[in-house]
């Protein structure tokens, strides 16, 4: 670490080339410190997207005209082009962050994702033993300069966010109607694949159960007759409209074999796949 008059600091900057800006976000520096007693930033403002994990200590971060004291655990954001300072409160153990800076068109998305706000950047809490061990690692391999230390970078860099997302199931913000708009838009987005109810209920983070009955009450069908609906009708569109035969067709549309989907084909509509083509 580097000693400066309020701090002992560890830094990493990052000039983006012509492959990391092709991506949503990338890293424009890295840090670490231990603060010194008059350790002090600001008030400035900076062009990019910035979060802060605190480890230990105390800060008192000022936003928007707003105070707030900060302690182990908790983390702050910064705005891109925001007027903002902090500095050390007084407490037990001496002033320790870790730090991501960020930009990209994707960045001040990725904030709101994770629950930020220009009215209340940060949140308390969230730095647990398995972030610590993220930014310890990111802060490793930000060091190197190889194509296997920057991809290894970001896919750390993308795990912290996606860890600081909060967890749907904890989320009652939601209605019933939007849990149910984002079930339709992952059927009909993967009705193809071999996706089951279970693989339905995990993206959206709802009980198995919980989720038939607010679908069923939405739809007027259980999720797994939806499934078995919108594949067949895929399938009877592709049987009038293409010269697929009936096994491309059926794992086309998230069946195993041909047998499977005739016999499910049948039941639906009365009649086989090859009579529907026949009549069509």
């Amino acid at each position: 670490m580097q000693e400066t008059p309020v701090e002992f600091i560890d830094l990493w900057y990052y000039k983006p080339d012509g492959f990391a800006e092709l991506g949503g976000v990338w890293p424009v520096r890295i840090g670490t410190n231990i603060a010194k007693p008059n350790y002090r930033n600001g008030p400035r403002q900076t062009p990019y997207c910035n979060i802060h994990f605190i480890h230990e200590g105390n800060v008192e971060f000022v936003y928007n005209g707003e105070k707030v004291v900060l302690g182990k655990r908790d983390m702050f954001c910064k705005f891109p082009d925001t007027i903002y300072s902090y500095q050390i409160v007084k407490s037990e153990h001496p002033l320790r962050m870790t730090w991501i800076t960020f930009d990209g068109h994707q960045a001040r998305q990725i904030l709101s994702m994770i629950g930020f706000s220009e009215e209340q950047p940060y949140q308390r809490g969230t730095v647990d033993k398995d972030m610590e061990l993220l930014l310890q690692q990111i802060f490793q391999w930000c060091k190197g300069d190889s194509r296997k230390h920057l991809m290894t970078m970001y896919s750390l860099m993308y795990r912290i966010f996606s860890k600081l997302l909060p967890d749907a199931r904890s989320s009652y913000t939601q209605s019933q109607s939007e849990w149910v708009s984002k079930c339709l838009d992952f059927i009909h987005a993967y009705y193809t694949e071999k996706i089951t109810v279970d693989d339905l209920a995990k993206y959206v983070g709802l009980h198995r159960t919980y989720l038939s009955k607010i679908f069923t009450k939405e739809v007027g069908m259980p999720p797994s007759e939806y499934l078995i609906k919108t594949r067949l009708e895929q399938g009877k569109k592709l049987l009038l409209e293409s010269s697929l035969s009936v096994t491309e067709i059926a794992l086309s549309v998230g069946y195993p074999d041909i047998y499977s989907y005739t016999r499910a084909f049948t039941r639906q509509f009365g009649c086989s796949p090859n009579t529907i083509r026949k009549q069509g």
